[in-house]
């Protein structure tokens, strides 16, 4: 006797539904607030040339940490631009530090409350630890429904995953400071905030440094899992690579993500050790000196630059579209025609679902990617009344299996003398595509023994063996 399944996934569907009706006007506040960071820091490492940028970059380097590190910032962005990646790479640091900086301001609170009440530790500790084991890929579900597309979802999902080292070395950095010294600050009349500001956090800074540590290497590789759903930068090129099987141009884009992570872990290992190898006082205060006036003409730059950009007149529209080949085309040549007429087009790379999610949501305009009636079938009967049919761009496609030239099977009763040939396995293409149901059904008709192996974009049809 079997017990019966809970319907867990239906109970968080709706859980979902309700949020996403009930507090959509929360949800348009949280985008409202995080475009303009994540615009704020573009603006900032766009307002010069490359070179001058990765210059500043490396003075303000050399100001927080060492002249190694700072070297290897500027021949890092150097070589950054010399790839052609230096725009992405811009998307994807904004990105990094807009998502870190909301996981401290939210994190660092959170672990001195934890640090100070039991209470509160034993209730948010098991959410830190849901919030680090749950898969990263997960987060992006819900992101897109409450946030459609781009980089505020993106952003979103970044903190939930990456911020938990912050509120945890947090807490265990404020516990670890010695009893005698508290004592000593009770002695001397010290308040609880005097304690806390005076003694613990300062104490407490290496360790609180390692946590931002943390974060930060985490929010770097969730922000490449992000473009999945549009949040761009060198995760899309990563992920343009993958399902287009570009090892070359994978490996620019990783070796990218390598150089800005190498950086980013040196500074804040710096910042951690307290620059303890700075010889003078004197020396040390001015260093802060330069750097926070650096800080703060860089910051001025960068709001100039994002309250003076100017409106170029014409209407916006976002299509979105999924990385195979003919869809890239037939994007781009509508994004020509559309420009043409006098529209400022956005273009948005991003996997199927959440295509038809961003147009049914309106955060898309539009898409030419819908295979139907057929392959997205599914997509359309969700969205139904929320998104609209214009009729088909391309005529004469056909969906099916395709085999290589010289493999002998012509029809699917071929295939089922040749099953051990193709290692009994049927490559289709990404999950919830309608056509690997319609694949399923075919196996089961004929009888095949045979197995559907759902892949990403890249690779569909047969799989014969090598040299098969």
């Amino acid at each position: 006797m079997s017990l019966p399944k809970i319907p867990l996934d239906q109970w968080v569907d709706r859980v979902v539904d309700w949020l996403q009706v009930n507090l959509a006007p929360l949800f348009a506040i949280i985008t409202a607030l995080i475009e303009p960071m994540v615009g704020f820091f573009q603006s900032v490492l766009t307002a010069a040339p490359p070179v001058i940028t990765a210059l500043v970059l490396a003075v303000l380097v050399y100001l927080a940490s060492r002249f190694s590190i700072a070297l290897l910032t500027f021949l890092g962005c150097l070589l950054i631009d010399n790839l052609g990646y230096w725009d992405a790479s811009v998307e994807t640091i904004a990105l990094v530090l807009t998502a870190t900086l909301l996981s401290i301001v939210i994190g660092l609170p959170l672990g001195i409350l934890t640090a100070r009440n039991r209470s509160s530790q034993s209730l948010i500790t098991p959410v830190l630890d849901f919030m680090q084991t749950m898969p990263a890929f997960v987060y992006l579900i819900p992101a897109v429904f409450f946030f459609a597309l781009g980089a505020v979802p993106g952003i979103i999902a970044s903190i939930i995953f990456s911020m938990p080292p912050t509120i945890r070395l947090t807490s265990l950095g404020i516990r670890q400071v010695s009893a005698d010294l508290i004592e000593a600050a009770d002695a001397f009349g010290s308040t609880s905030t005097q304690k806390l500001f005076k003694v613990q956090l300062p104490l407490a800074k290496p360790t609180i440094m390692a946590g931002i540590n943390q974060t930060i290497m985490l929010s770097l590789s969730m922000v490449v899992i992000a473009s999945m759903i549009g949040a761009g930068g060198l995760g899309t090129v990563v992920l343009q690579a993958i399902t287009r099987l570009e090892v070359g141009r994978g490996f620019e884009g990783g070796l990218c993500i390598v150089i800005i992570a190498i950086v980013l872990d040196r500074v804040t290992q710096s910042l951690g050790q307290g620059r303890q190898k700075v010889k003078s006082h004197k020396g040390k205060g001015s260093r802060r000196g330069w750097l926070l006036l650096a800080i703060l003409l860089i910051a001025s730059v960068g709001v100039t630059t994002l309250f003076t950009s100017q409106d170029t007149g014409k209407e916006r529209v976002t299509l979105t579209y999924v990385n195979w080949d003919s869809e890239v085309a037939s994007t781009h040549v509508l994004k020509k025609v559309l420009e043409d007429l006098g529209f400022q087009v956005k273009l948005q790379e991003v996997d199927v679902g959440p295509m038809f999610a961003g147009v049914a949501s309106g955060d898309a305009d539009g898409t030419v990617a819908a295979w139907l009636p057929v392959q997205h079938r599914n997509y359309m009967e969700k969205y139904k009344g929320q998104v609209e049919d214009l009729g088909p761009n391309l005529k004469g496609t056909r969906l099916g299996l395709v085999v290589p030239r010289y493999v002998k099977a012509n029809s699917v009763y071929d295939l089922k003398k040749d099953a051990a040939q193709f290692d009994h396995q049927i490559i289709g293409i990404e999950a919830g595509a309608n056509m690997n149901k319609q694949t399923e059904k075919l196996i089961k008709d004929y009888d095949l023994d045979m197995e559907l192996v759902e892949e990403f974009q890249c690779g569909h049809g047969l799989n014969p063996r090598q040299g098969g």
